[in-house]
């Protein structure tokens, strides 16, 4: 079997088309828009929210029911009609990646489970498809994530390579630190204060200082 290729889209100011304006296609768009994505609906209708989201500006809607060819030219195309044979078709038809709402084998891009543990993103998905399985075991796995304190490592992992960056320090040498801080030193530690001393041990004065500062201004 064919395995999927995983990757994340940079859709900043790509163009990309929703077809139908149901519930479906709301819990799709505003995750399109925080990616920067430029999002056209076309339907004949809307959800309250998608509506909402028209008056304002934030998206285009187009307002009657899709026609063939209106696919062409969008970086990405959601299939999200209530029709299976208008979403297949719509996928046949494109030249692009499309992703559709009815479950299918010639469906070319599955949208995963995605979890936003800044600057962590974690992702879940299956093959085949299977959006409940992928639901739970991205819930589950969330919970143990927290659990086990990867965000906070994470974000302080980030901000300690951004300090050291802007600090001048050469990428060879920040990684040289970074691997020094590992994952399993940092989840052992007693607590924030015990590894901001650490820091100031081991990197200096000016980076335990601005550390202290992002991680404990209110």
């Amino acid at each position: 079997m064919v395995k999927r290729y995983p990757v994340y889209l940079d859709l900043s100011r790509r163009t990309v088309l929703v077809v139908g304006g149901g519930n479906v296609a709301s819990r799709k768009v505003p995750a399109l828009l925080e990616s920067g994505a430029i999002v056209t609906v076309v339907s004949p209708s809307l959800t309250p929210d998608l509506l909402e989201l028209a008056r304002s500006g934030r998206i285009r809607w187009v307002r009657r029911r899709y026609i063939a060819g209106d696919e062409r030219r969008f970086s990405l195309v959601l299939a999200l009609t209530e029709h299976p044979d208008v979403n297949t078709g719509i996928s046949a038809r494109s030249n692009g990646f499309v992703n559709q709402a009815t479950p299918s084998a010639g469906n070319p891009v599955a949208l995963p489970f995605v979890q936003d543990h800044s600057p962590l993103l974690v992702s879940v998905g299956s093959e085949p498809p299977d959006p409940l399985l992928v639901r739970e075991t991205g819930e589950f796995l969330g919970m143990k994530l927290r659990e086990a304190g990867i965000p906070e490592y994470a974000r302080e992992h980030a901000l300690l390579r951004q300090i050291l960056l802007d600090s001048g320090w050469a990428r060879p040498d920040i990684r040289k630190v970074l691997e020094t801080f590992s994952l399993e030193w940092a989840l052992r530690s007693a607590g924030r204060e015990d590894r901001l001393v650490q820091y100031r041990e081991r990197l200096g004065e000016i980076v335990y200082r601005k550390l202290e500062d992002s991680l404990f201004t209110p």
